[in-house]
């Protein structure tokens, strides 16, 4: 009878699948007020279902859980808040309470409960303090999938969904903030840096006393794509497939980063994408796509890495607690000290970044008016498993003494084995004890001169984080003129002088490497056809010389040309051509050289077509001293390629595409290697009326790998869908995806699949009350063989318009299981329903 009880509980039309009523306004607005009361909407169903089942009966309940063999009851409840719970307290949302398990296409959980609420004061609640609060309990992904609603392809893994978050600020004292979070020290880099949680974090302030206090539970398990580094761009935008799934929601961080080719632990440059403008994630896939293609390097030749963080999923996770006290005696002075805690979870188990037990920290920063800062942090890290410390130092300053000249200068020196919460950025840098400082002057509006001086010494031989055999110690002297003398010419020099040395065994490695380097480039308004053009012309000269290796010094000239042109709006083409050419001068003997062709076209013949075009082209020879135009013989050649497509040629329609391909082959004495990596994706979405659509999409593939024997990958997926929805009872939804798959890994046998998502639903007015409703549903199991489930559902009910509606129906359940055909079964009955309306 308990069910029975909790059918008359409100509950929320949107949550139904095919079971929406008009809603009922509790209170009414009030212009006087002027606000918006309270408004409520009740909903309650119960489903009575009497079934027969055949084959394996376990089986039945195991994967159908809301129902039984003879009979099951199951309610589904909710309630609907929008307005003003009070004069300063606004609340819209939902509650939903279903005994359930969703019947669609999503991993089965025991969960009957779901939240969609935001809560916020309209005015402060008491001395200027305000509350706002959001939040999201979703066991089968509800709010974010309908029926193939979102995208045609996603096929939700993640068992469910909890975001959370409540805040109660201050613009005097700070704010206070729980739920899911993450969450950060300020101005911090060996403490805690965006750590996903559940949990609590504050940030209060009086005067000059300040608090930060986190505590929680870390959610997932911390993870850095690439370990140091990352993933090498390689011309293409993916798809860059990540180690772990499924990934904790919003706990990513994607960044391009340029890294000096002489020593990858130095970061140039770097860009932090956005999610959804320059990329797309798929959480339970464990998956990046990004918008544009990235080039594999810049025209000086330094590597570009796609470097992607984030938290993965694990059943149980470790507890975090800690607080940072600030302390500020005098203006622009600043004092803190810093403990974190982690509570380990001995049930947890999963790689990723090691986090430490304890982690003790303080920092200082000073500030002078009119001259500038520096800074000072020190922190120690304690792993659970052993009582060694490891220590991370760093300290700054960076002042402006006249206005023509600026200073600046660092210390930075972590231990290979220190350990936070979890910068991994840090990663790339661990291990070492590197300083330096660099000033700049500017001699006009135009002209500035540069200089510095940095060293990168190793600090532990083979350590876990770059790893050196003995003990690298590098000095780097630069100095630079820049001159921007007009729009249409520009140049600067720059000469640099390496120098590195192994301290623990001298005779391994002393080297001594000088480089100057040119550049010149600029922009011509209009040139005829061409419109606005630009150029830019990079030259090298490095001086390689082994002071321990008499027959190891070499020469490399290195060039680089980029043209581009803008002939209107929307149309542009760049064109790169680059050429290194190495010598080994013991041998006055050319030994390599190194070729590449780099293409960017984007063409919009019509305000409502695009496309972009780019390619990559290098090839690597031993040329010997034979120096042609074109050399033979190469022993590598690397080819990308990306070709995108946007057409709307009408209001209605949207088309996209994109194909690309990442190719490496490499030739050897006695065979030749290929690495081919091709995908392709494209969308149709066309909208004839505002109550008819029609989508299209598709993606694929084929990653294979040819050398003595082949190996291929291939996955093909195919979706399509129509949704018609004139009202409530005359609406129909076809949607199918389509899911081939090729796994050739000779010797094994290979492994082909074919399998579906099918969703076929429509209901209709039979006039005075009466509708019909039917569906099929043939769901795929996310597994690559065929393994697959049907639904068939038809029901025909009566709804008075006072909001009481009855219904009966026919439904079947059966498995097809050609793997394990013991575990086939097939389960059909009747069904009641009672839907009832406030």
């Amino acid at each position: 009878m308990k069910a029975y009880r909790l059918a008359i509980i409100f509950t929320f039309l949107a949550a139904l699948s095919g079971a929406e009523l008009f809603a009922a306004v509790v209170k009414h607005y009030d212009p006087n007020l002027n606000r918006e009361d309270l408004f409520l909407v009740g909903f309650g169903e119960i489903s009575l279902h009497a079934l027969n089942v055949h084959g394996n009966k376990s089986a039945f309940e195991t994967e159908n859980p809301w129902l039984n063999e003879d009979f099951t009851a199951n309610y589904r409840t909710s309630l609907l808040a929008n307005g003003h719970l009070t004069p300063k307290l606004f609340v819209n949302g939902a509650v939903v309470v279903d005994s359930r398990i969703d019947d669609e296409y999503r991993t089965t959980d025991p969960s009957i409960f779901s939240l969609k609420m935001s809560l916020k004061t309209t005015e402060p609640i008491w001395d200027g303090w305000r509350f706002t609060g959001e939040g999201r309990y979703d066991p089968q992904r509800r709010w974010d999938y309908q029926n193939l609603d979102i995208r045609l392809l996603t096929q939700p893994q993640e068992p469910s969904t909890l975001e959370l978050l409540a805040r109660l600020e201050s613009d005097k004292y700070g704010f206070v903030e729980g739920g899911s979070l993450r969450s950060s020290f300020k101005n911090s880099q060996f403490t805690l840096n965006k750590r996903s949680l559940f949990g609590v974090y504050a940030d209060l302030h009086s005067g000059p006393v300040g608090l930060e206090a986190v505590g929680g539970k870390m959610e997932g398990k911390a993870f850095r794509e690439g370990t140091v580094v990352g993933i090498r761009a390689n011309g293409t935008s993916g798809p860059y497939d990540l180690t772990h799934a499924p990934v904790t929601r919003n706990s990513e961080t994607v960044k391009i980063e340029t890294r000096d080719r002489f020593n990858e632990t130095t970061v140039l440059e770097t860009r932090t994408l956005i999610r959804e403008i320059d990329y797309t994630v798929d959480y339970d896939r464990g998956r990046i796509i990004l918008n544009l293609p990235v080039a594999s390097e810049t025209i000086e030749s330094n590597p570009n890495y796609v470097v992607i963080t984030y938290d993965y999923q694990r059943n149980d996770d470790d507890e975090l607690a800690g607080s940072r006290v600030h302390l500020m005696p005098v203006d622009g002075v600043k004092i803190s000290g810093s403990y974190l805690h982690r509570f380990e979870d001995i049930r947890a188990v999963g790689a990723g970044e090691d986090e430490p037990e304890n982690l003790v920290a303080a920092d200082a920063s000073f500030a002078v008016k009119n001259l500038g800062t520096a800074y000072l942090e020190l922190a120690g890290s304690e792993d659970l498993n052993s009582d060694q410390n490891n220590t991370a130092f760093r300290g700054g300053f960076d002042i402006k003494p006249t206005e023509k000249l600026s200073l600046a200068g660092d210390f930075q020196e972590i231990d290979d084995q220190f350990k936070s919460f979890t910068n991994s950025d840090l990663n790339a840098v661990k291990n070492q004890r590197r300083w330096g400082v660099k000033g700049g002057y500017d001699l006009t509006e135009k002209q500035k001169v540069t200089a510095a001086f940095q060293n990168i010494r190793g600090l532990e031989p083979n350590g876990e984080f770059n790893n050196y055999p003995g003990e690298r110690d590098e000095k780097i002297y630069t100095a630079g003129y820049r001159n921007n003398f007009r729009r249409a010419l520009g140049f600067g020099i720059a000469l640099e002088r390496r120098d590195v040395e192994d301290l623990a065994t001298p005779s391994t490695e002393k080297t001594q490497q000088q480089r100057a380097a040119f550049d010149i480039g600029g922009e011509a308004e209009r040139m005829g056809l061409l419109g606005l053009f630009g150029y830019g012309l990079h030259y090298e000269y490095i001086d390689f010389e082994n002071k321990r290796v008499v027959d190891n010094d070499r020469l490399t000239h290195q060039a680089a040309l980029t043209m581009s042109s803008t002939p209107s709006e929307g149309n542009k083409i760049t064109l790169t051509q680059k050429t290194r050419l190495r010598k080994d001068t013991y041998l006055d003997l050319y030994e390599e050289r190194e070729d590449g062709s780099f293409l960017d076209i984007r063409i919009q013949p019509h305000r409502n077509l695009s496309s972009l075009t780019t390619a990559e082209y290098k090839r690597f020879t031993v040329p010997g001293n034979n120096i042609d135009l074109w050399q033979d013989d190469p022993f590598r050649i690397d080819r990308a390629g990306t070709f995108a497509l946007e057409y709307i040629p009408m209001d209605m329609i949207k088309a996209t595409g994109k194909i690309g391909r990442y190719e490496i082959e490499r030739a050897y004495a006695d065979s030749t290697t290929k690495n081919t990596d091709d995908f392709l994706m494209g969308q149709v979405n066309w909208f004839p009326k505002h109550h008819l659509s029609f989508g299209l999409e598709s993606e694929f593939r084929y990653v294979r790998h040819s050398a003595s024997v082949i190996s291929r990958d291939k996955l093909w997926d195919l979706g399509v869908k129509l949704n018609w929805n004139r009202d409530r009872f005359h609406e129909l939804t076809i949607g199918m995806i389509r899911r081939w798959q090729l796994q050739d890994h000779p010797p094994s046998d290979d492994i082909t699949a074919v399998s579906y998502i099918l969703l076929t639903s429509g209901s209709m007015s039979l006039g005075k009350g009466f509708f019909a409703r039917g569906a099929v549903k043939a769901i795929l199991l996310r597994e690559s063989l065929d393994d697959e489930k049907t639904f068939t559902e038809v029901e025909l009910g009566y709804e008075h318009r006072k909001g009481l509606r009855v219904s009966a129906g026919y439904e079947r359940i059966e498995s097809d299981n050609d793997q394990y055909s013991d575990r086939d079964y097939r389960g059909h009955g009747i069904f009641v329903r009672l839907v009832g309306k406030i």
